[in-house]
């Protein structure tokens, strides 16, 4: 197979440029073109305001932004006596409220916020798109068979829908015409029960299709080439997706909406659902548009209690669906992630965490991404590109030939610039000593060792040209060996912005450490056979990661002292620098460790530990190790991690915090974590509880925790799980 691989890639580094590049391969293009806005939430806004939201958006990498409507009609005080709530004209109090002085309503215009907004947008370069009218009735509608108000509504609604995109047209189009990217119609359509199970004639079809038709025609009349997009949502337990593809299909067809148009289901994250639900029904919306119109796909980023969701389920849920969608936007991230900065910083990682090119999602622009667009392109079984827009080096909007030349040509000018490659020790030592700002050193296969002395340098790379310690062939990785576990490391960095990748390191008492050595990755790794900790972040190491590692059989000789990832140093020995801050332990899985997992000394601030799996097999208990992790530190964020305790008697706790020195051990958020702990009570050697996170003196909080206790899986969302009375359980 390896050499079929390397036939494809001469053959990709063989073909011809035909284009010249358009995508920097070394941008950071946002997963989310745009985000909606809700109008309640900006009506009174003025042009500053504005301006500040169009900067952040600018920031979070959105192109435009999506006002929900401009014009709401909100029916409150009920209906009048024995009236039916389904009749618009029936209720007993009806406010309209809007963006801009309408003839429709004077009484309640909000000034005119939208020419505030298209001011704004225009100075800020982005674009804004503009829903129409939201009248709070459609829900009122839309089960059982259609009626005569729904017919009439619908028919009136499309009308004013489309009377307010002429008045907007005709008031704004001529001086702000360019910023106002496409239209929005407010109505989200779901997979009504008889719509779907086919009892209605095709009649909500037909009833939606013509109403929807009201702002096509108007649209093709004033501005013909700006898009309307609307953004339907599901409900598993109504239809099944393949009913609602056809209802879609039907509405499609009925409306006019044309290949200019967009649809965007709402992925209905939300809700809870799983990835493969998720997936199942945008896949089968993609089907029923059938390329009659642009498909984009609309992320929640709100769970079940309204609260903003987790970027690990934002993630998981982008992924799942991806591939499907020619962009993404989301639902909302000025009310969800915009308000809080953590939040807000966190989306941005994840948001922007993406390189032109990086098909296999590795983090380095490869040979053996061109060799994954190759395989797609021959339709080869096993070819899968997760997310597509990043092939598309052209910017075309499509995967052909030409976007594999031009990462030909990418390639070639990539291996022309300071690529370094080594197969053996001596040279290894000569690029490691020698290294430079830039330098990509790269390892081939095969054992080099590194028992005469370690691997070390003090030389400092830059946040635009870090200095790459990597495998020439990620499937088959060089292997750094020393001569015995019980002293020595594998790998010493004392210089800052260092990438090593894809390495494995044993047979040493440690393997990598890093020193005064800070924004440095250590990803795709693994490390093993090793007499203690396997990676040490210490000496003000700080911004630093450890990504997609796999690290076990540490502690070989020194149990006690044998932890997965150590970050800081504890405060009984002298010559280090503790502070050690801002450090990140993502996605590593841990067997076999026989001290804590991960051990975050005190004197260090805000480590990140995320999507990690912690087996608790061989933990010893040596030097009171009793959890996967254990926090000294201060403000860690542990989240979206997995433990399993498989009935070592020697794991007390999922996590631990300790006290070490006066004033940390303290404000750590522990969220949406899973433990599988077997048992309650009554473990061997321990009567007390096993809790999820035990720390008695620490004002720590909680969310979304979840707990097995050999009987299932429960939320751990009260007391009997957290060994203190400081807890703060956030919703």
């Amino acid at each position: 197979m390896k050499k079929m691989i390397s036939l494809l890639a001469a053959a990709v580094l063989a073909m011809p440029a035909a284009l010249p590049m358009k995508a920097d391969c070394a941008e950071r293009p946002s997963k989310f073109t745009a985000s909606f806005i809700q109008g309640w939430y900006c009506r009174e806004w003025n042009e500053s305001r504005w301006s500040e939201e169009f900067m952040a958006a600018r920031d979070a990498g959105f192109d435009s932004l999506i006002i929900q409507s401009v014009f709401d009609i909100i029916r409150s005080g009920g209906t009048a006596e024995g009236a039916s709530e389904r009749d618009p004209s029936a209720y007993t109090s009806t406010e309209y409220r809007c963006f801009y002085p309408t003839s429709y309503s004077p009484e309640y215009n909000y000034g005119d916020t939208l020419e505030c907004a298209l001011r704004a947008a225009e100075k800020c370069g982005i674009k804004l798109w503009i829903g129409t009218l939201y009248d709070e009735m459609w829900w009122k509608y839309g089960w059982g068979e259609p009626d005569d108000y729904f017919r009439d509504w619908s028919a009136s609604n499309g009308k004013s829908c489309a009377d307010i995109i002429e008045e907007i047209w005709e008031r704004y189009g001529e001086k702000y015409g360019d910023q106002i990217a496409g239209w929005y119609y407010p109505n989200e359509i779901w997979n009504i029960d008889s719509a779907c199970a086919g009892t209605d004639s095709g009649e909500y079809a037909e009833i939606i299709g013509k109403s929807i038709g009201c702002s096509v025609d108007m649209i093709e009349k004033l501005c013909p080439e700006k898009p309307l997009m609307i953004s339907p949502f599901y409900n598993p337990e109504i239809s099944s997706s393949a009913q609602y593809s056809s209802f879609i299909s039907d509405i499609v067809t009925v409306s006019g909406l044309r290949p200019v148009d967009v649809y965007a289901p709402q992925d209905c994250g939300g809700s809870g659902y799983s990835e493969e639900v998720i997936r199942e029904w945008i896949a089968a919306q993609k089907e029923a548009v059938g390329g009659r119109m642009r498909f984009w796909v609309n992320n929640e980023c709100f769970d079940k209690e309204s609260a903003p969701m987790s970027i690990g389920t934002l993630s998981s849920n982008y992924y799942s669906t991806s591939d499907l969608a020619e962009k993404n936007i989301l639902f909302s991230w000025d009310h969800y992630y915009a308000s809080d900065n953590s939040l807000s910083e966190e989306f941005a990682g994840f948001s922007m965490d993406n390189i032109m090119g990086d098909l296999n999602r590795d983090g380095v622009f490869s040979i053996a991404d061109a060799v994954c667009l190759q395989k797609w392109l021959l339709s080869a079984p096993d070819a899968h590109i997760s997310d597509w827009r990043l092939a598309d080096l052209c910017g075309d909007g499509r995967i052909d030939g030409f976007d594999l030349c031009m990462m030909r040509s990418e390639l070639i000018r990539n291996a022309n610039e300071n690529v370094i490659i080594v197969t053996d020790i001596s040279q290894l030592y000569t690029a490691v000593k020698n290294a430079a700002p830039g330098d990509v050193i790269k390892l081939a296969p095969g054992e080099y060792d590194c028992a005469s002395k370690m691997i070390s340098s003090e030389t400092d790379g830059t946040p635009e040209a870090p200095i790459t310690l990597s495998a020439l062939d990620p499937d088959d990785p060089p292997v750094l060996k020393g001569n015995t576990t019980e002293h020595g490391y594998v790998l010493h960095i004392l210089g800052d912005h260092w990438v090593l990748d894809g390495l494995v390191c044993t047979n040493s008492q440690k393997g990598i450490v890093l020193d005064n050595s800070n924004h440095t990755v250590i990803k795709n790794c693994e490390l093993h056979t090793l007499g203690a900790e396997a990676v040490a972040v210490r000496d003000g190491s700080s911004y630093c990661t450890v990504k997609g590692c796999y690290i076990h059989d540490t502690g070989l000789r020194s149990p006690g002292y044998g932890e997965g990832v150590y970050i800081g140093s504890a405060k009984s020995t002298t010559g280090f620098d503790y502070k050690c801050d801002h450090n990140k332990v993502v996605d590593c899985t841990f067997k076999n460790v026989a001290a804590e997992h991960i051990d975050v000394k005190e004197y260090t601030t805000d480590t990140e530990i995320c999507g990690c799996t912690f087996y608790g097999d061989g933990m010893t208990g040596e030097n009171y190790a009793g959890s996967f992790i254990d926090l000294k530190g201060n403000d860690c964020y542990v989240h979206d991690n997995v433990g399993y305790r498989n009935k070592n008697p020697k794991i007390v706790a999922a996590f631990e915090v300790h006290e070490q020195a006066e004033g940390w051990g303290y404000h750590h958020v522990f969220e949406n974590n899973t433990l599988y702990m077997d048992q309650p009570y009554g473990a061997e050697n321990t009567s007390r509880r096993m809790y999820v996170v035990d720390g008695w003196f620490s004002d720590f909080s909680v969310k979304d925790n979840r707990v097995d206790y050999g009987e299932g899986l429960v939320s751990a969302d009260s007391w009997e799980y957290y060994n203190s009375d400081h807890v703060t359980y956030l919703k």
